[in-house]
Order: C-alpha cells, then sequence, then structure tokens
C-alpha cells in the first residue's frame, strides 16, 4: 500500500527538530574526525623527528593512504585495537559520507521513502557523535604515554561553536524525547481503535479506503461520505478515519465537523 501522510507533506515538530539535530551532529562529526586526523598524523611524525628516525619517520610527506597507515601505527604501538582501528575507519568513512553525501543522512524523515531504497548503505547512524567523541578522548590519552602531541588552535578556534552545539543538542534531546511519547500515544491510541473496528465488523463492513468512495476529481463520493460517517459513529477519531481512507487529516476533520452537526440536528428533531 502507498505510503499516506494524513498530515501532508509539512513535516511536524518532531521531524523539524530531528533534522536540526542531525545538521548539529554532522557539524560536530566533520570537525571532529578532521581535528583527530590532524592530531594522530602529527603527533606520530613528532615523535619520529624527535627520535630521529630516519627518512621524515613514519609518516614521510607525500604517504599514500596516509590515515590508514596511521591507524596501522597505533596499533602497532597498543594504542588502538584492531577493531577499534576498525571502527575508526568506519566513523572517518562516515564523516565522507556527511560532507559529499549529506542528503543521505536526512532521507528518511523525508516524505519520498522509495527514496530510501536506493541506497541502504548510505544512512544516518544515531550515536556516530558520541563514537568520535570517545575516541577523541581515549587517543590523547593513549597517545600521551607513548607519542609527542600535537597541539593546535583549531580546537580554540571550534570552541565557542562546539559549546554552543553541544548546548543546543542537549536541548533538542529533552524536546525530542517529549516529543518521541507524544508521538507514540497517538499511534497507539490509533492502533487500538482500528482494532476495535477491524473486531466488531466495521471495517469488513464499510471497507474504507475502497476506490468506489472517491470519485475522479479525488473528492469523497457520496459512499465515501457515508463510509466516514459510520466510522465516526463506531468511535473512530479524524486521525483514524483520515488515515483509513486515504485523506488528509484537515478533510477528516471537516467530515467529523459535518457529522457532529448533522447528528445535532438529528437529535434536536427527535426531541
Amino acid at each position: 500500500m502507498k505510503n499516506h501522510f494524513p498530515r501532508g507533506n509539512r513535516l511536524g515538530a518532531f521531524e523539524k527538530n530531528e533534522l536540526k539535530r542531525r545538521a548539529l551532529e554532522m557539524v560536530l562529526v566533520l570537525f571532529y574526525i578532521e581535528d583527530l586526523k590532524h592530531f594522530v598524523v602529527e603527533s606520530i611524525r613528532s615523535t619520529d623527528q624527535i627520535r630521529g628516525l630516519p627518512n621524515c619517520g613514519r609518516l614521510p610527506p607525500g604517504t599514500k593512504n596516509l590515515y590508514k597507515k596511521a591507524w596501522g601505527i597505533l596499533v602497532d604501538d597498543s594504542v588502538l585495537s584492531q577493531q577499534e582501528s576498525d571502527e575508526l575507519k568506519d566513523l572517518v568513512d562516515y564523516r565522507n559520507l556527511t560532507a559529499h553525501q549529506t542528503h543521505a543522512l536526512t532521507a528518511d524523515v523525508g516524505r519520498y521513502p522509495l527514496l530510501r531504497m536506493i541506497d541502504d548503505a548510505s544512512q544516518y547512524e544515531d550515536g556516530a557523535l558520541k563514537k568520535v567523541r570517545y575516541f577523541r578522548e581515549k587517543l590523547s590519552f593513549e597517545m600521551s604515554r607513548k607519542f609527542v602531541l600535537s597541539i593546535s588552535f583549531r580546537g580554540l578556534n571550534f570552541e565557542a561553536a562546539e559549546r554552543t552545539y553541544l548546548g543546543e543538542l542537549a536541548s533538542l534531546e529533552r524536546k525530542l524525547r517529549r516529543q518521541i511519547a507524544v508521538a507514540r500515544a497517538e499511534i497507539e491510541q490509533a492502533n487500538a481503535e482500528i482494532l476495535t473496528l477491524r473486531k466488531s465488523g466495521v471495517l469488513a463492513e464499510l471497507e474504507p479506503g475502497h476506490p468506489n468512495q472517491t470519485n475522479r476529481s479525488g473528492q469523497l463520493s457520496s459512499k465515501g461520505i457515508h463510509c466516514c460517517r459510520g466510522l465516526f459513529t463506531a468511535g473512530a477519531s479524524p486521525f483514524v478515519v483520515a488515515h483509513l481512507m486515504r485523506l488528509s487529516l484537515r478533510a477528516a476533520t471537516r467530515q467529523h465537523r459535518s457529522w457532529l452537526a448533522a447528528a445535532k440536528l438529528d437529535s434536536e428533531a427527535e426531541s
């Protein structure tokens, strides 16, 4: 069945905040990875220079696969395990994905789900930022035991932005937790209503979403209006009716108001 969004193509507050969260994470991942790569390479080179290794040390200028060799040196010197080195390589790949295919990290939030199937490998990775920060702390501590550490002004130049972004992320996380709880409650309520309608036989009787319930212009036919009113009478909310009838929530709400008005007139007529 084709995906249907009762609220239309406009994103809700939860989705907008999720995109904001990802954008801030992307900026931090980009900086942290580049800063980490520079720190590791320059620390290895400085250490080799002090040790007097020939040929400019293990990472001379122009070295091919520079960072792959750098991670290998860290494994050889027992700073990283091979598994951690592989994880770090994956994070660098994720950084490259962030820089060159940003759209791949946001497609699942949009209204075009078929696009997600084109490249399943290109997806947002929840927790990537946490992993990057872990490796920054680990390497800074472990390399201090065996290497001369390289110092740069990169961190100072980015410090104000980092504090701001981390603060905004914390705020967004709190908002998202609340909004997720609201969204889950709405979905659970809708599922409960649909289950009740199915058990009562209303869905089998009314067949919501049947092609004969809309005319060629896409508007509800008389059968469609009858179906909506039958669902409302059975206790369905406008959100559930919008889902079952493939309507917009606005259209379902209009039908609900019309049904309430008709029910009121019938009640007054009987009295």
